[in-house]
């Protein structure tokens, strides 16, 4: 009986992520606000499928832990150089001037010490998939605005841990959970250990992993990795999301980060999705009759400080006053993971509940206003100021193309690229073959192009061209069928093995195919005639008459691939053709 009730819950959870989800876009809402309003439905103040959201919450944070690796996936030594200015000056400006603030209002309006600083360190935290997604809706991820933004955003990922650690200290039982952690001393040895194994054991497991070939052996390899590091700092008395964290950073380099990041991905959304209704249905809409003047006070509140924060931040950044006012909208609404530090203060008796539930519920509004209070702004703007410099900052990490297939001739693209200044992601599912061209300096990743996930995690949606050059012929046609249905936008350059695969490439549409010893061969051809004694010109002349009839024959031979005997008829049309092609240019040399 109750594994049925798992099922129809389980069911009714998918549903509503299915329906409310699309639905929501449709009106302009964002994924999250869809989910929490999923779980309002579904939770005790609505229809009651779950009556206790904290057994689905303490589950659902699985997907905090598994985005906590991801975004360590996503922190390479490189990016946090290149936005070093505006994560450790401005983010850390914001972090701090927001959570001094807060807390201080909230020790005035008379709460402990203990509980104003959490209450500080959650409302200071802005939600990075929701800013993320309101900056490319109003484009403005590539502005000057958006760079200093994102910065903000990744300095307050970086300080969730810490503050996770605070509110743990902070709790009035953490004497009594103290005796069970392990020594301090032995807590260093583990940390030590962990970071050596991911430094130098971690890639030759996932080589391992990766040369079985077998797609769900190296997913469930991802998964072992992150709960793993998770249960190992937790038994350590640390946060769990530190222990995964640090293992995305430590493979943040690897050559397997984008397939990592792609078998993982889905589990976190789902599970991201459950965490957000398990917020929902802890949401007591009831409060909004009971005491509407309070939770507009401290939305207020809160909007208010954080925006002036940046503002002040934003014209000491140089940015213009409207600029600095549009930084501060889009990052003034709470985050997903004051979600997580809330829930956290409940449970160890640091917030009430009604206080907690309210702050909830604040967060929830600021994200539903947040996107109304920009446009407002925007829309007071002269034309000539709205959407200024779009393309002046490149965004971190922006790839003008993508090589599938990583061998003779995508490596020396790779260099032709790499000698000219022009960034390019390469990815090759030979796990071995990865490894030893990585030892070389070249970037490639281990992921196998024909998946869509894989397509989206290398960056083809900015890309320009990708260039095919997988020695599956199968597998070049699926990816070329992949690019064409969802990235119609990018130009494809495919590697042919042979003929008959140049002929399956055209008839889907490709122009530009290279048959792989097509110009080596002509090359040898030119030197063999120059060796029977003929001119370098005269032998440059043939094959180039050669190259051209024999790229027309292709052309005209995709038309009929399937037909042997069309292909025959075309073949022995094609050599009476190029004879007479050939006598009539060495008549015209006499």
């Amino acid at each position: 009986m109750e594994q049925d009730n798992i099922l129809i819950s389980t069911l009714l959870f998918l549903l509503a992520a299915v329906v409310l989800v699309p639905l929501g876009k449709r009106f302009g809402v964002g994924p999250i606000l869809s989910y929490l309003a999923a779980g309002v439905i579904l939770g005790p103040a609505g229809i009651g499928v779950v009556s206790e959201p904290a057994s689905v919450l303490h589950f659902a944070e699985f997907g905090v832990v598994l985005m906590l690796f991801i975004m360590g996936l996503q922190l390479s030594p490189g990016k946090l150089w290149e936005l070093r200015s505006a994560i450790f000056g401005l983010g850390s400006s914001q972090l701090l001037l927001s959570w001094s603030a807060v807390t201080l209002f909230s020790v005035y309006l008379g709460l402990s010490w203990s509980g104003a600083i959490i209450i500080g360190a959650a409302l200071s935290l802005s939600s990075t998939a929701f800013a993320v997604q309101l900056m490319a809706e109003q484009r403005l991820l590539t502005t000057p605005i958006g760079r200093d933004a994102f910065g903000v955003l990744l300095m307050q990922d970086l300080a969730v841990i810490p503050m996770l650690l605070l509110t743990a200290y902070l709790d009035p039982n953490s004497a009594e959970v103290g005796h069970r952690a392990v020594p301090w001393y032995w807590t260093c040895v583990a940390l030590l250990g962990f970071l050596l194994m991911g430094k130098y054991l971690l890639p030759k497991l996932l080589q391992l992993v990766a040369a079985s070939g077998v797609p769900e052996v190296l997913t469930a390899f991802s998964l072992f990795l992150v709960m793993g590091s998770a249960a190992l700092m937790a038994w350590l008395g640390l946060s769990s999301g530190m222990g995964a964290f640090l293992a995305g950073v430590l493979l943040a380099n690897s050559s397997y980060r984008h397939q990592l990041e792609t078998d993982i991905e889905p589990f976190k959304g789902l599970l991201l999705g459950l965490f957000f209704m398990a917020v929902g249905m802890s949401m007591d809409l009831s409060l909004l009759l009971k005491e509407p003047l309070l939770l507009l006070g401290i939305l207020l509140a809160m909007l208010a400080i954080k925006t002036l924060v940046l503002v002040v931040l934003g014209k000491l950044r140089r940015h213009s006053w409207r600029n600095s006012v549009a930084l501060g909208l889009i990052l003034g609404e709470g985050g997903e993971f004051a979600f997580v530090l809330l829930s956290q203060a409940h449970l160890s008796g640091l917030l009430s509940q009604t206080l907690s539930q309210a702050l909830v519920l604040v967060i929830g509004l600021s994200m539903a206003l947040t996107p109304y209070l920009l446009r407002a702004f925007r829309a007071t703007a002269k034309p000539a100021e709205d959407h200024s410099r779009l393309a002046d900052v490149i965004e971190p990490g922006e790839s003008e193309v993508v090589i599938a297939g990583f061998g003779r001739m995508g490596q020396i693209t790779g260099r032709i690229l790499a000698s000219t200044g022009i960034p390019f992601v390469a990815l090759d599912k030979d796990a071995h073959h990865v490894d030893v061209v990585r030892q070389f300096g070249s970037e490639v990743y281990f992921g196998d192009a024909k998946r869509l996930d894989m397509l989206l995690s290398a960056g083809l949606t900015k890309a320009r061209v990708i260039l095919i050059t997988v020695d599956s012929v199968e597998d070049s046609l699926q990816i070329v069928n992949q690019v064409q249905t969802h990235f119609p936008q990018v130009t494809i350059v495919a590697r042919a093995r042979d003929r008959n695969h140049a002929y399956r490439l055209m008839s889907m549409g490709v122009t530009r195919v290279f048959r792989e010893t097509f110009g080596s061969a002509l090359s040898a051809s030119e030197s063999v005639l120059q060796m029977l004694g003929m001119s370098q010109v005269q032998a440059s002349e043939r094959v180039r008459i050669f190259a051209e009839h024999d790229k027309a024959q292709v052309v005209a031979g995709a038309e009929h691939k399937d037909d042997l005997k069309a292909l025959i008829r075309l073949s022995n049309e094609g050599k009476a053709e190029l004879a007479s092609l050939m006598r009539a240019d060495r008549d015209k040399r006499i």
